[in-house]
């Protein structure tokens, strides 16, 4: 019944681009993409300062030889940018939207690439003289690849820039080719709670227009897993569609998330849901031989199941988590090659994956008793006391706000899947899909 939905065609795709770049964005969006156009501007490498260690001097001083050469070769300059690139960012986490953004203030054709804060690569082309294909040129589709170890994702990376940038300048000469348009564009920055998928006033239109814009991208997930269309046509549309790299995924959470409050609004919850929806549909096409793969479609598929009965509806923060912890956890299953990614931490689920467990008080817990073993962060497992009490995270249920665990419902009773390897199952019979 409700799956029914993926059927809908995927030529609704092409209305997303229009609706999606309806407004410009405010100057002050801009600020990172000039910071990182002048400073290639002097230099054709620029590390940002929040992954200085990425490359030390020497390394530097390698790569940038090694750029300038296969520049000369290729006849067009070649920008490398090694950077984070979170989902908050005025890109949105998608490497090849921020890399198109740049190329528009940079206005200089040539090519391009970056490696995000997971050690993946992404390059895009304008006008480039090479016969370089421009819809596939992830690091993740060289012959001899190896995906970048998620505790060390800057290991070796200074030879992998070189051998990137020495194959770029061997690739034959053809006629100047350029990497195609963005396909599904970030929403304007500052405007994320005004993203079509959440309209402030929905009306008929709004609703025909949000069935496209969440169904389409849907469909053509659907269809390539359902073998409708070539190979290399679901390839194109992964490429195309967003961040690249099959299991990018995210790094070991040693560290919670960043940013992850304690008393999240439900615009908050809104936008990260979506945003961790996005990201892990990018990841799933190309997964095909990946052991997390199975994992990573079902808890994709209650998510978005999920996300879809309660995003645009007050009252249901609890949901909004769950569809932020599973649509991570099945990234960080294709990212660790996992059947069963580890439970997230039990005081803040929205702190990301736990690390260890330890007997810790629960504040405000209504079963009382004795505390018990529970799965926890990195930071988490550290706190005690009031820490401990500020950290859980806090929602509103029946008689106001309340720490998660004392809120009824199949997220107490799941604890998140804590008590064992059923979480994506339990979500599935609360929804009511077999």
């Amino acid at each position: 019944m409700r799956r029914g939905v993926l059927a809908l065609t995927a030529a609704a795709l092409a209305l997303w681009p229009a609706a999606a770049s309806a407004a410009p964005d405010p100057r002050y969006s801009g600020h990172r993409l000039d910071r990182v156009a002048a400073a290639l501007a002097k230099d054709p490498l620029f590390v940002d300062p929040d992954v200085d260690v990425a490359l030390g001097a020497a390394d530097r001083a390698r790569v940038g030889t090694a750029i300038r050469a296969a520049a000369k070769r290729v006849a067009v300059p070649i920008l490398v940018i090694v950077a984070p690139n979170p989902t908050e960012s005025e890109s949105q986490g998608k490497d090849d939207a921020f890399l198109s953004a740049l190329h528009g203030v940079t206005h200089r054709d040539g090519l391009y690439l970056m490696v995000d804060g997971d050690g993946y690569m992404l390059g895009q082309g304008w006008n480039v003289p090479r016969e370089i294909d421009l819809d596939i040129v992830a690091q993740d589709d060289l012959p001899d690849y190896e995906p970048p170890d998620i505790h060390r994702p800057f290991s070796g990376l200074a030879d992998r820039l070189v051998k990137r940038v020495d194959a770029w300048a061997a690739a034959p000469a053809a006629p100047p080719t350029s990497s195609p348009a963005l396909l599904s564009p970030p929403v304007p920055f500052g405007q994320e709670d005004r993203h079509p998928l959440v309209p402030d006033d929905p009306t008929v239109k709004d609703h025909f227009l949000r069935g496209f814009f969440i169904v389409g991208p849907l469909s053509a997930v659907a269809l390539y897993w359902a073998g409708i269309g070539s190979a290399a046509a679901g390839r194109r549309w992964f490429r195309r569609g967003g961040t690249r790299g099959a299991v990018t995924g995210l790094a070991a959470q040693a560290e919670e998330h960043p940013g992850a409050p304690a008393r999240p609004s439900d615009r908050w919850l809104r936008r990260t849901a979506s945003a961790e929806l996005d990201r892990l549909r990018d990841r799933l096409p190309d997964a095909s031989g990946n052991r997390g793969r199975a994992f990573a479609l079902a808890a994709f598929d209650a998510a978005q199941i999920l996300y879809d009965d309660v995003h645009d509806d007050p009252g249901h923060a609890l949901d909004l988590v769950g569809v932020i912890v599973l649509a991570r956890q099945g990234r960080r299953a294709l990212a660790g090659q996992m059947t069963a990614p580890p439970p997230p931490c039990f005081l803040n689920p929205l702190h990301g994956d736990s690390t260890r467990r330890k007997t810790v008080p629960l504040p405000g817990d209504p079963a009382g008793g004795k505390p018990r073993r529970q799965p926890l962060c990195g930071p988490c497992s550290g706190a005690s006391g009031k820490e401990i009490a500020d950290r859980v995270l806090r929602v509103q249920g029946p008689d106001g706000l309340a720490p998660h665990y004392a809120v009824p419902g199949v997220w107490r009773d799941a604890a998140w899947g804590s008590r064992g390897n059923d979480l994506v199952k339990r979500v599935m019979e609360y929804l009511g899909v077999e």
